[in-house]
């Protein structure tokens, strides 16, 4: 099996936190933009003490009422062994709708063109790599061999 940067990439797990209407949206999904339908929740505060254990439903999605201010940190554990987590920084109301609050790369930066752009970058520096030992090595082996 050839593997492609989207075959290599589908096992990645994102999460990200949104709140909407006084209420905290977690999506679950993997990096080629599927849900990570009925991965396992913990929601859990800065003591690691565990508020919320829960399931996503079929979409990659849990939703609930939103927190109060303050960080927290979301697990999430698909199958097969997924598992990512995420800092989440509920901040003090008013909030406007739509506000992101999980670390990292949004669900579109993560499965957009940014993820094409890295797959690139990617192949360009391993090119380069292999071109710089192909260069050491026919240097090395155009020396004359000393007794």
């Amino acid at each position: 099996m050839a593997l492609t940067p989207v075959s290599a990439g589908a096992h990645g797990l994102g999460i990200e936190g949104r709140l909407r209407g006084g209420t905290l949206h977690l999506e679950a999904y993997f990096d080629d933009n599927s849900p990570v339908a009925h991965a396992q929740v913990r929601l859990l505060n800065q003591e690691n003490k565990t508020l919320v254990e829960a399931e996503t439903n079929t979409e990659g999605v849990y939703t609930l009422p939103t927190p109060a201010p303050g960080t927290y940190r979301v697990e999430i554990r698909g199958e097969d062994g997924h598992f990512a987590k995420a800092s989440l920084r509920i901040p003090e109301p008013p909030v406007p709708d739509g506000t992101l609050v999980s670390e990292g790369l949004t669900r579109a930066e993560r499965t957009g063109a940014r993820k094409w752009g890295m797959a690139v970058f990617g192949l360009l520096v391993i090119a380069a790599g292999a071109a710089m030992l192909n260069w050491v090595f026919k240097g090395l082996k155009k020396r004359p061999a000393t007794r």
